[in-house]
């Protein structure tokens, strides 16, 4: 275990106090936060503490509301998709998790199902005039948050952020580095880097 001292010689609070040593990696940020050369988990260890950052500055303001952020998250894309597959794709979530997100979204009377014409064993989501408030509020409340960081990039570097993004986030069966091969009996697309013998 590694225990951490502040500059003044005092402890840290509690939950900060000791780091697994397979965690010791973070500390290195702290004495050399300019470091080159990363590695992929170097790039993951920063973007979750990016994206913890501007979670945390938001997430009170959230709670009035009785919403987390990945609530929030569902709330928002209800507005351009309207079936629970299509927000658990377009958000990368397992289908129970929106199924239960949706229903606490109902249970807020933020969201509400409705049946799709010419088929009653299908529904829509649709977001009620609250819910409609409720995410405007919430979008703010994030961009808000994002825009604290986001303050230290010059208009061409967050563009040039916005454009790695959407090159690193686009759906699989748009990347040229990807096969399409038989897994356990389903044909899917795989990513090469996954499979070397490909």
């Amino acid at each position: 275990m590694i225990k951490i001292v502040l500059a003044n010689g005092n402890d840290p609070p509690v939950g900060l106090q000791y780091y697994s040593i397979w965690n010791s990696s973070i500390l290195n940020y702290i004495a050399c936060p300019s470091r080159k050369n990363m590695n992929s988990w170097d790039l993951l260890q920063l973007h979750h503490q990016f994206f913890e950052r501007i979670t945390q500055n938001a997430e009170r303001a959230l709670a009035e509301d009785k919403l987390d952020v990945k609530g929030f998250f569902v709330l928002a894309a209800i507005e351009e998709l309207k079936h629970p597959a299509a927000l658990a794709k377009r958000l990368v979530l397992p289908k129970p998790t929106v199924t239960f997100l949706i229903k606490k979204l109902e249970q807020a009377q933020y969201v509400k199902r409705k049946t799709v014409a010419g088929d009653l064993r299908r529904f829509e989501i649709q977001l009620t005039p609250l819910g409609r408030k409720v995410c405007e509020r919430g979008r703010k409340t994030l961009s808000d948050a994002f825009d604290i960081s986001l303050s230290r990039l010059s208009p061409r570097e967050r563009e040039q952020y916005g454009e790695l993004l959407r090159k690193c986030v686009k759906p699989a069966e748009e990347d040229t580095d990807t096969v399409r091969m038989e897994v356990d009996g389903t044909q899917k697309n795989v990513m090469k880097r996954f499979r070397p013998d490909l």
